[in-house]
C-alpha cells in the first residue's frame, strides 16, 4: 500500500483468497463451492471489503476496487518497469555533478560523509521514492489523488493498495518507514529492504527497536542525542530545506521521463486482466509500477558506483520537515 489508512483491519487470509477469486470473475455460487462456504456467508466475508472500498457490488456482482496481478501478469510488468527505471536512472545522471552533488556540498553532513555513503537516503529514499510519488501527484497526470478508503479508526484514510502474485520484491524492493518523534516536525527515518531472503529484516527491526525505547525510557533529551545514541546522521532544518528544493527540481525532471512513455504505460494496463473490471484503476497500477521501477533505479545507481547500498539493506537517519497530508510515506 502507499497511503494513510489500515487495510490490515480487514484484510484476512481467508479473504485474499476471495478477492483473488472474485478477480478472476468467479461468482458468489462458484466462490461458496470452492471455499466451501454458503453465498450468505461469502457475502458476511466480503461486507467489511465493501465497507472499506476495497470491493464493490456493481448489479449483482462484486468486484475488487483495487488493482490485482497473477503471477504472469507481475513478470510482464516488472520486466517492463526494469527498463524504464534505468531510464530515470539515466536522467538523474544528466543532474548528477551541476546539481545533485553541487547541494550535497552544502549539507552539514558533506563534512563527515560522502554523498556515495549517504546517496541511498538522499537520492533514493527523498528524489526516487517519496520525492518522486509526491511529485506525480501533484502532476496529476499519471497518478490521482488515492481514492478514500475508510477504517473505524481511521475514517478519513486514503490510500493505493495493490495485490500482486510473485515475490516479495516484485512489491518493490525498497521502502521508508517514518515515525514521529517528541520533537515537532523531527521523524526517524528508515529506508530500505524489510525483508531479506524471505526473512525479515532483523537488523533494521532492532534500531527501530532501539529508537522507540531510547524515545519512550526519556533517556535521550534533543533530536542531536538521539542520533549519537543511534550512531545515524541527522539532518538540520537548514539541511533539509535546502534538499527539498533540489528533490522538487529533479523529481520534475523524472515525471518527464515517465511523460515521454505514457502511452505506452496505459497500453500495458490495457492488457492486465484488472483493466477489464476497474478501468479507472490506472492510477493504483501505476503506483505499484513506480514502486518497482524507482527500485531498478537505485540499483542502477549503486551499479555505476554513485550510491551503495549498506550491507544490512537498509539505512536510517533523523530528519526535520514539514510532511505533506497525503502521507504516501507508508508501504
Amino acid at each position: 500500500m502507499a497511503g494513510s489508512g489500515n487495510p490490515w483491519a480487514v484484510i484476512t487470509q481467508l479473504r485474499k483468497g476471495l478477492l483473488y477469486a472474485l478477480h478472476d470473475g468467479l461468482s458468489l455460487t462458484d466462490i461458496g463451492t470452492t471455499f466451501k462456504m454458503s453465498p450468505d456467508e461469502v457475502k458476511k466475508e466480503l461486507n467489511p471489503l465493501v465497507a472499506a472500498n476495497l470491493v464493490m457490488k456493481r448489479e449483482k456482482k462484486y468486484v475488487p476496487t483495487f488493482f490485482i496481478a497473477n503471477d504472469s501478469e507481475t513478470r510482464r510488468v516488472t520486466n517492463h518497469a526494469k527498463a524504464i527505471g534505468h531510464a530515470l536512472a539515466e536522467r538523474l545522471l544528466t543532474l548528477w555533478s551541476s546539481q545533485i552533488e553541487t547541494t550535497y556540498s552544502k549539507l552539514t553532513m558533506s563534512n563527515k560523509y560522502s554523498l556515495c555513503d549517504l546517496g541511498f537516503m538522499l537520492v533514493g529514499a527523498h528524489i526516487l521514492d517519496i520525492g518522486l510519488l509526491d511529485a506525480l501527484i501533484d502532476e496529476g497526470v499519471l497518478m490521482k489523488p488515492a481514492p478514500s478508503r475508510p477504517s473505524p479508526n481511521k475514517p478519513k484514510a486514503r490510500y493505493y493498495f495493490w495485490m500482486i502474485e510473485g515475490d516479495w520484491y516484485d512489491l518493490g524492493r525498497y521502502g521508508l518507514d517514518d515515525t514521529d518523534l517528541p520533537w515537532p516536525n523531527w521523524s526517524f527515518l528508515s529506508f530500505g529492504q524489510s525483508l531479506i531472503n524471505s526473512s525479515w529484516n532483523a537488523d533494521r527491526e532492532a534500531l527501530d527497536k532501539t529508537c522507540s525505547s531510547l524515545v519512550s525510557s526519556s533517556s535521550v533529551h534533543s533530536p542531536d542525542n538521539l542520533a549519537k545514541h543511534l550512531k545515524i546522521p541527522l539532518f538540520t532544518r537548514t539541511d533539509t530545506s535546502c534538499w527539498s528544493r533540489l528533490v522538487e527540481e529533479c523529481t520534475k525532471e523524472l515525471v518527464e521521463v515517465y511523460l515521454e512513455y505514457e502511452e505506452n504505460l496505459r497500453q500495458l494496463f490495457l492488457t492486465l486482466h484488472a483493466s477489464t473490471y476497474a478501468p479507472s484503476n490506472f492510477a493504483e497500477f501505476f503506483c505499484w509500477y513506480d514502486h518497482v521501477s524507482y527500485a531498478w533505479a537505485i540499483d542502477a545507481l549503486e551499479a555505476k558506483g554513485l550510491i551503495s547500498v549498506p550491507t544490512k539493506r537498509f539505512t536510517a537517519a533523523l530528519w526535520y520537515y514539514n510532511k505533506k497530508s497525503l502521507g504516501v510515506l507508508a508501504d
